[in-house]
């Protein structure tokens, strides 16, 4: 009797949890991507209702600069005002990812790309409006490559209009290639580091933390950095130059050390919902602590 109660146990005391992360404004955060996993729900209301996130970046709007016009890629049908209020009603923030690579070719190209995002996506208004009337409630930058002048000068126009949370998807070594001079103008609202396919600064199997915690405390004191996530991969797949933390180093070495950090801001799972079994499982490992 008492095996076969332990899986429905289990099931509602991680329901709990989550419950309890999500539900208290000083929990730390769970940043999860939309639109481009195979297995995860094609409705992002459905994925904010199922999966587990504070929040969620619809992945990719792509390729913009130069008189481009940014393309939204998503694998999915195209939410509507009702998904991404649903999503919102629950507490998720929904935020668009800009990917690259991107086209900036002056200060007024970037000012035009922000005020397309304001009104396309964000509180402005548009006659073209993917998602209708809703409003997200920011933009990430997840930019790796290409032309990456002028992305400060894009952060700064974005941040010039109201409410707008500003997030960028860096890589552990220091400093970003991409996204430094961004960091750097103090106006990000959360760092979202990758802490893995890197070797100088990630986790060395079976559980040595010692260059993860060093390249985690020379960003928590980074200029620059406001809210400081771990992001991890949910599989050593995703991963293929290591930096895969189990679930139990995770709980019991990880966020223990990372929590000490003023800066600490929460988890960023990376990339997207390839294996939904494996990151449900690890899930279960983690919600808690985080």
């Amino acid at each position: 009797m008492a095996a076969s109660l332990q899986p429905l146990f289990s099931a509602i005391t991680f329901l709990l949890l989550i419950a309890s992360l999500i539900g208290s404004s000083e929990a730390a955060g769970i940043v999860r991507y939309w639109g481009r996993g195979h297995t995860e729900p094609k409705s992002v209301s459905e994925f904010c209702r199922r999966e587990f996130a504070t929040d969620v970046n619809i992945a990719f709007l792509e390729d913009f600069g130069s008189g481009q016009m940014p393309q939204l890629s998503i694998i999915h049908p195209r939410p509507s005002a009702a998904d991404i209020e649903s999503c919102q009603k629950h507490q998720t923030k929904v935020f668009i990812s800009l990917a690259g690579p991107p086209r900036l070719s002056s200060v007024e190209d970037a000012e035009e790309v922000a005020a397309y995002i304001w009104n396309t996506y964000l509180g402005g208004q548009s006659s073209d409006r993917p998602f209708g009337k809703a409003v997200l409630d920011g933009v990430e930058l997840h930019i790796h490559s290409g032309n990456t002048n002028y992305l400060d000068d894009l952060a700064r126009a974005l941040k010039g209009y109201p409410n707008v949370i500003l997030a960028v998807a860096a890589e552990c070594p220091i400093p970003d290639p991409a996204l430094d001079a961004t960091i750097k103008t103090g106006l990000v609202d959360q760092v979202r580091v990758e802490f893995f396919d890197n070797p100088s600064c990630q986790i060395r199997p079976p559980k040595d933390t010692s260059l993860l915690f060093r390249s985690w405390d020379r960003w928590s004191n980074y200029r620059g950095v406001n809210l400081l996530f771990l992001g991890i991969p949910i599989s050593k797949d995703i991963a293929p130059e290591g930096g895969y933390i189990p679930p139990n180093v995770l709980v019991d070495d990880v966020l223990p050390y990372l929590k000490n950090s003023s800066v600490y801001g929460g988890i960023m799972v990376f990339p997207y919902l390839h294996h939904e079994v494996t990151f449900k499982s690890m899930l279960r490992s983690y919600a808690g602590a985080v």
